[in-house]
């Protein structure tokens, strides 16, 4: 590993904000936002669980001039390309607006990054819900295609929150989408950080989106007793290592943050957040929804980011930890915790996002 990367910019779409300082204000205040399931399409009743965290009030039309290109796209790819502005902004990147090409219509102008040196690996583990699930139901309905939006497809594959943020800012680097359950935007991360540690790229958009509060979706988790039945309490329903906890509140958003080469940040005197020193890939190769109760694959991916940043177990200050607020996760991410840091386990600060926001799939890493 020759190169550092610093992080110098983020962008969070969430129930509890967008952008940073709304973000930031909640979080420090202990504001989470959940609130009771309103599916128009199903009769509520069905359901055990009823709470989930969207992000209300959302309005493109806010942070884009001209919203109507992402007329059709999915809510998972708008809160892509609202979190890579949000995000690419906070990183002290000029951008404005583009004039259309001969052949393509260009969004922005981000000043000050060369396109071909900034690449944008995202999470998103769920396709686009709010999109394919309605159509699928149009052409089992009308029983075949006649009826069936032709701009759905192309708008619902995974990695249309990418290539729909490589096209608003002309960047045309590396265009990867991730997909591994939770874990793909904390995987985006590693694999964006391991393109500037290799110099692939000198600025990486990375993190995660995820739009999967649907009727669907939502029965999948729920049938498999997944999800928090704290439905007269929403507030509380999501209580990460909890001896109460029952299960997790679905939410969604992005998390985007810009990743870029420690002396290229610093030439252009941008604001460092911090590094990403080390991270650690593994697989448990155990249950499709069970964690290994033994941790050994989880054991190895700590220990593989800490060896990676030359950290020993000690001088770890904080751990955010995955955190579902369900009956089995929970006491075996501890155990894996215990496993790794020994005695200095008990004085790390320990706490979960999803507390403030729900389990928001693949942009949870983000």
């Amino acid at each position: 590993m020759s190169r550092r990367v610093a992080v110098t910019g983020v962008g969070p779409v969430s129930s509890i904000g967008i952008g940073k300082e709304r973000f930031w204000h909640s979080a420090v205040a202990g504001k989470g936002y959940f609130r009771s399931t309103d599916f128009p399409d199903v009769d509520l009743e069905q359901y055990r669980s009823k709470v989930c965290s969207p992000v209300d009030g959302f309005d493109l039309s806010a942070y884009l001039e001209d919203p109507r290109p992402m007329r059709r796209a999915g809510l998972a790819t708008k809160y892509s390309v609202v979190g890579s502005l949000l995000a690419l902004r906070d990183a002290g990147f000029p951008i404005e607006p583009a004039p259309a090409g001969q052949d393509r219509v260009r969004h922005f102008r981000v000043r000050g990054l060369d396109p071909l040196r900034t690449g944008i690996i995202l999470g998103q583990a769920v396709p686009n819900a709010d999109l394919e699930y309605p159509e699928h139901a149009k052409f089992v309905r009308d029983r075949g295609p006649q009826k069936v939006n032709p701009f759905t497809l192309p708008q619902t594959n995974q990695n249309r929150g990418v290539t729909a943020v490589s096209e608003w800012f002309h960047l045309k680097g590396s265009g990867v989408t991730v997909t591994t359950a939770c874990a793909s935007a904390t995987h985006a991360i590693g694999l964006a950080a391991f393109h500037i540690m290799h110099g692939i790229e000198d600025v990486m958009v990375t993190g995660g989106a995820e739009a999967a509060i649907d009727s669907y979706v939502f029965s999948g988790f729920d049938i498999m007793r997944a999800l928090s039945r704290r439905n007269d309490e929403p507030g509380k329903a999501s209580r990460p290592f909890d001896r109460r906890r029952d299960g997790f509140v679905l939410g969604e958003g992005a998390g985007i943050l810009v990743l870029e080469e420690l002396e290229h940040a610093r030439r252009r005197g941008a604001r460092i957040y911090g590094e990403i020193r080390g991270f650690g890939f593994s697989q448990d190769a155990f249950n499709i929804v069970s964690p290994d109760p033994r941790g050994e694959a989880a054991i190895l991916a700590v220990r593989r980011a800490l060896e990676m940043a030359r950290i020993a177990p000690g001088e770890v200050e904080y751990i955010n930890a995955h955190g579902t607020s369900t009956v089995v996760n929970d006491p075996n991410e501890s155990y894996v915790i215990k496993k790794v840091f020994g005695e200095h386990a008990s004085r790390i600060p320990i706490s979960s996002s999803k507390s403030y926001f729900g389990h928001t799939i693949g942009a949870a890493g983000g």
